[in-house]
């Protein structure tokens, strides 16, 4: 089944086209990485399939329903109620943690869930603690933020998209933030969640992250998908560009 479709998705800054007609789809249980340049447009491809941006053309269908489709030569949304529900398909996990830093961990991760899905507080708390066991976080439920180091506040923010039990995650470069040492410990996670069948998008520059964990890998740049496939074609690739690319970020 398709959790996630993207038609011919259009999206300007300043009359610069940072996304140019792109299109994909992703499966349940699939773990796709999009790699490229920095610029090429891969953190507005997620901002839009999040819904963080709006964008300037094209459709965007969660499950079969649509956020968004053109009419009139216009993209027009959903209401505010369709869309509401169709937030609750997907988390997103975020390069620099977004936890808020007078939050304790607990209720980082508990709080939306209260406050905005309306969860009973111990079932939210339940979950939330689950969850902190099965990150290896058990013990710092109570700490805050600027307790933690790099590596903890991205799993707590790993815990705090997956209590809402999404069908599909997304990471937006969830170890750029981090030291080599912590980017181990987060990638770890992520592996482990793609063992699980967990579906994910993840906006990359671990290549050797990406081959190991990945169904698909996606190429972009300059707006567009150039090359996509399995990690195999992907790093096997004839087209010199991709080549180029990989070779220099896999040499780093």
């Amino acid at each position: 089944m398709k959790l996630l479709e993207m038609h011919h998705v259009k999206k300007e800054f300043d009359g610069l086209g940072v996304l140019q007609d792109i299109s994909l789809s992703v499966e349940e249980g699939e773990v796709v990485s999009i790699i490229g340049p920095s610029g090429s447009g891969k953190s507005t491809l997620l901002r839009c399939a999040t819904m963080l941006e709006q964008m300037d053309g094209g459709e965007l269908i969660y499950m079969g329903e649509y956020a968004a489709r053109m009419q009139d030569g216009k993209c027009v949304y959903a209401s505010k109620a369709e869309l509401k529900k169709l937030h609750r398909y997907f988390g997103l996990v975020f390069q620099n943690f977004n936890l808020f830093p007078h939050y304790n961990v607990l209720k980082n991760i508990t709080d939306s869930l209260i406050s905005v899905d309306k969860i009973p507080k111990q079932e939210a708390v339940e979950r939330a603690e689950k969850l902190l066991t099965q990150l290896g976080l058990a013990d710092k439920r109570d700490a805050y933020p600027y307790q933690l180091s790099g590596g903890q506040q991205q799993r707590v923010s790993i815990a705090r998209a997956l209590a809402k039990q999404p069908k599909l995650l997304f990471f937006d470069e969830p170890t750029s933030a981090l030291d080599p040492e912590l980017t181990v410990e987060v990638l770890k996670v992520i592996k482990e969640l793609a063992k699980e069948h967990m579906t994910m998008i993840i906006v990359t520059h671990e290549m050797q992250f990406a081959r190991e964990v990945s169904d698909r890998i996606i190429f972009m740049e300059e707006g567009i998908i150039k090359e996509q496939g399995t990690p195999d074609e992907l790093f096997g690739t004839d087209n010199e560009r991709v080549k180029e690319f990989i070779g220099h970020l896999a040499g780093e």
